[in-house]
């Protein structure tokens, strides 16, 4: 009896998963990084296709290399930074940016090994699929974006829909989901499998993963794979960070001291959007850096103005 390849076993312990509603036993993870944050394929596909009749609004149709701003309808937390604007690239990235401008002249059709180079213009990002990929080929589509859900628990869509890979006759398409409610980030491939002679098949030209600014030397990086055909058709990755910080613990070292009410001192008076504006800093949540969140240190360690006063010069 011929043996079942490792790939097809994969499968069918994966349709057996959905079927019986049980947890699917191999999955692969990775992390967590330092910023907290781990990956998974240990989760069920379901795409939220948006594209044609699913309602979502199209952008970069026709274009090669390009890129646009896009608004997040809610404060989005990664890294521990908050975000309202993304960078949507035809090369299968998404990137954090502070304003609509960063988005102009981004070129980054050349993908890098997260764990050893940066991102163009080392911005913060999620990458479900970086690679050399255009708009601008008979039968390609677009990118899609859309918000489904209530507030409270939105989810904002990314999809990139007949996108064709550098070389590749046949398109890819794939999504990037960001929850409101959760901060996780989950990459769909509805299309990525193209045949064993397609030189971008599964991800083989791609860059896939997660990472914040700087995130070589600060390791708060995820790269789920690099050049290597990993992925596969009607499957998934998440992305999520345990959070168990604290209260008051701004500066995330496990402990409440005078940095920490340094770091609220230096953003009092700011609200969201603000230069200046340090979201680890608000402390109740509300979108501005004020009394009240000093308050909480001030009650949560009542020697904290103390220690202030003794390492001030």
């Amino acid at each position: 009896m011929q043996a079942v390849s490792g790939r097809r076993r994969h499968r069918a312990l994966r349709l057996a998963a959905l079927v019986l509603g049980t947890a699917v036993v191999s999955a692969a993870t990775k992390g967590p990084d330092a910023g907290g944050y781990t990956a998974s394929d240990g989760v069920v596909y379901s795409m939220v296709d948006i594209s044609g009749s699913g309602g979502g609004i199209s952008v970069l149709a026709g274009v090669d290399d390009g890129a646009v701003p896009l608004v997040v309808p809610f404060p989005f937390r990664f890294y521990g930074r908050t975000y309202t604007i993304v960078c949507a690239s035809t090369n299968g990235a998404l990137y954090f940016v502070e304003s609509a401008d960063a988005c102009g002249g981004l070129e980054d059709f050349g993908n890098a090994d997260l764990t050893s180079a940066p991102t163009v213009r080392d911005l913060p990002a999620v990458l479900p699929l970086w690679s050399d990929l255009t708009f601008d080929a008979p039968g390609a589509g677009a990118v899609f974006y859309q918000t489904v859900g209530a507030p409270g628990d939105r989810r904002f869509v990314v999809q990139w829909k007949d996108a064709y890979p550098q070389g590749s006759p046949n398109p890819v398409t794939f999504q990037v989901l960001l929850s409101e409610t959760t901060g996780a980030v989950l990459f769909q491939y509805q299309t990525v499998a193209l045949g064993a002679g397609n030189p971008a098949s599964q991800g083989r030209q791609a860059t896939v993963g997660i990472r914040n600014a700087q995130g070589v030397a600060t390791q708060q990086q995820i790269a789920w794979s690099f050049q290597a055909p990993v992925l596969d058709d009607a499957t998934a990755l998440a992305f999520s960070q345990a959070v168990s910080r604290v209260l008051g613990d701004v500066d995330g070292d496990g402990d409440v001291t005078c940095a920490d009410a340094t770091i609220v001192r230096n953003a009092l008076g700011t609200r969201f959007g603000q230069p200046g504006f340090d979201a680890r800093a608000d402390l109740n949540s509300d979108g501005r850096i004020t009394g009240l969140d000093l308050s909480t240190i001030m009650k949560l360690k009542p020697n904290v103005a103390a220690e202030c006063a003794q390492s001030s010069p």
